[in-house]
C-alpha cells in the first residue's frame, strides 16, 4: 500500500483502462473517485477481473457535471472524440494544483488542452495496459508499459511519483513525442486494416500487406518530421510488426468498434496525419483512404463515456 494516500485520483470515464487504473491506485491505497456520463447509470457498477483472477467491483461513479473543484491528479482514459467534451466540462472545475493526464489513442488533444488549462500541469501518455470489456465485467489481460512526458509545467508538485504508482512501468520522456508518434504509427496501421479486413491483428503479418503497411507507416513518420519530430523508419517499422506479433489473437479496438456500430477514433488516428499531412504538404493519400473507407462504414451513436 503507498505510503502517500492523501492524494486524490480523479478518472474520466469507466472503460477497460479508466476500470483497470481505478482498481490498481486503490489496491494502492488512494482515494479513487471517477467520472461517468448520465447514460452510465442505466448499467450496472463496473468489475473488474484482475490477472491474478481476483474479481474487485467498483462503485456506480459520479457524474461529473455535479462535481465540485477537483485537486490531486486527474486521469482522462476515455476516446478521442471524447476528450475535447471531456476537457471543456472540466474546464471550470479543475483546482490551481491539479495535474492532467492525457491517456488516449490518436493525437490532437494537447494543443486543447494546453489552450483550456495554461496554467496547469499537463501529461500526454501512451500505455500497453490491456483488458477487454464485456457487458459490466472488464477482464485484464495484459499489465504492459507507459511512456509520459510533460507537455506543459506551471507548478513544483508534478505528482509524478504518485503517477509511477497508478500508471504501469512508466517510463519518462523529456520529449514524449517520438513515443506518441510511433504509437500513432501502430494504430494508423493495426486499427484501420483490422476492421476494413475485419481479421485479428496477427494476419496482418501476411507478407501481402507489407508494403501497404510500409507506405502507412512512411507517412507518419513524413508528418511526424514536418511536426519537427524525427523517427526512425526501422524502429517504427519493427515496433508496429512486434505489436502485430504480441497481439495476434486479439481483436483492434476499432474492429470492434465497426462490429458493434459504435463510433470509431479514426478521426484522431489516420484523420489526424490526414489534417497534418494537408497542412503541410505531406504526401497522405494511403492514410486518407482508411480513413475514408472507415468513415463509410461506422454508424453514428450518441456521445457517452464509457
Amino acid at each position: 500500500m503507498s505510503a502517500n494516500t492523501t492524494t486524490d485520483i480523479h478518472i474520466i470515464g469507466q472503460g477497460s483502462i479508466g476500470a483497470l487504473l481505478s482498481v490498481n491506485a486503490l489496491l494502492q491505497g488512494f482515494h479513487v473517485k471517477h467520472y461517468i456520463k448520465s447514460s452510465a447509470l442505466q448499467h450496472p457498477p463496473v468489475n473488474v477481473r484482475w490477472l491474478d483472477e481476483q474479481t474487485y467491483g467498483l462503485s456506480q461513479g459520479t457524474l461529473l457535471s455535479e462535481q465540485e473543484t477537483l485537486s490531486g491528479i486527474v486521469i482522462i482514459p476515455v476516446k478521442a472524440y471524447q476528450v475535447a467534451q471531456v476537457l471543456a466540462e472540466l474546464s471550470p472545475r479543475l483546482a490551481c494544483d491539479a495535474t492532467i493526464v492525457l491517456l488516449h489513442n490518436g493525437m490532437g488533444s494537447i494543443e486543447l488542452a494546453q489552450t483550456l488549462f495554461p496554467q496547469h500541469v499537463i501529461i500526454a501518455a501512451t500505455t500497453t495496459l490491456a483488458g477487454f470489456k464485456r457487458d459490466n465485467i472488464v477482464t485484464h489481460t495484459a499489465w504492459g508499459e507507459t511512456q509520459a512526458g510533460i507537455v506543459s509545467d506551471h507548478k513544483t508538485s508534478l505528482h509524478k511519483t504518485i503517477i509511477d504508482q497508478v500508471l504501469p512501468s512508466v517510463t519518462w520522456h523529456a520529449d514524449i513525442l517520438p513515443s506518441l508518434f510511433t504509437k500513432l504509427a501502430v494504430n494508423c496501421v493495426i486499427n484501420p486494416l483490422t476492421a476494413l479486413l475485419n481479421v485479428p491483428n496477427g494476419d496482418l503479418s501476411s507478407t501481402h500487406l507489407h508494403d501497404d503497411i510500409h507506405v502507412i507507416i512512411n507517412e507518419v513518420i513524413g508528418v511526424a518530421q514536418a511536426k519537427d519530430v524525427h523517427l526512425n523508419v526501422t524502429e517504427v517499422i519493427d515496433t508496429v510488426f512486434n505489436v502485430i506479433d504480441a497481439t495476434r489473437n486479439n481483436f483492434s479496438s476499432m474492429h470492434q468498434d465497426i462490429a458493434h456500430g459504435r463510433k470509431t477514433e479514426i478521426e484522431h488516428i489516420n484523420g489526424y496525419i490526414v489534417n497534418v499531412g494537408h497542412e503541410f504538404g505531406v504526401d497522405v493519400s494511403r492514410n486518407q483512404a482508411l480513413l475514408e473507407n472507415i468513415l463509410a462504414l461506422k454508424k453514428p451513436v450518441n456521445f457517452s463515456i464509457d
